[in-house]
């Protein structure tokens, strides 16, 4: 797996996160304990940090870059990142999901247990409240999510976490 420094900064990885040899880590990224970083990832802090918060899952071919020293890209934890979404320079909270091929941009929040649908479009430094599904270009709220919502979604990253624990070690051979 190509895991790059850049400029001074060298990706810092739990031991206990799983990151796919086929996934690239470059410069200022941090990957907490129990995260899975899965084939095609790119994880880019080349002028910003990017921070993937413990048990957090970031799917096939997802495009995390922080290329704003005033943005740099935070998620937190036990969060889910749907394949190929592309997050620039975004904060996220804990037990979100971001759904597949959405694209988030500079300065953008969602809230802890927000729900972001397939396709969602999120621009610039627009603020999706807490416990809310979302939808559309641009993503616009739809309803409240309850509790019990988020708590499937935290359950939901921590079997994903618990999978990829077990393939420590594992290597595609091809």
């Amino acid at each position: 797996m190509p895991i790059l420094p850049f400029g001074n900064h060298a990706p810092k990885i739990d031991p206990d996160a799983y990151v796919s040899a086929q996934a690239t880590i470059i410069g200022n990224v941090e990957i907490s304990s129990n995260a899975n970083i899965w084939p095609g990832a790119v994880i880019r802090g080349d002028q910003a940090q990017v921070r993937i918060g413990e048990g957090s899952c970031i799917q096939d071919s997802v495009v995390i870059h922080a290329h704003n020293p005033d943005n740099p890209a935070i998620l937190g934890n036990s969060t889910i990142i749907g394949t190929a979404a592309v997050l620039h320079g975004v904060y996220i909270g804990d037990y979100a999901s971001v759904g597949e091929g959405c694209a988030l941009f500079d300065g953008a929040t969602l809230g802890e247990g927000v729900l972001l649908t397939p396709g969602s479009i999120v621009p610039g430094n627009v603020v999706i409240p807490p416990r809310s599904l979302n939808s559309g270009v641009p993503a616009a709220q739809i309803r409240e999510i309850t509790r019990e919502e988020v708590e499937k979604q935290k359950a939901k990253a921590e079997t994903i976490a618990a999978v990829f624990q077990k393939l420590k070690g594992w290597q595609l051979t091809i």
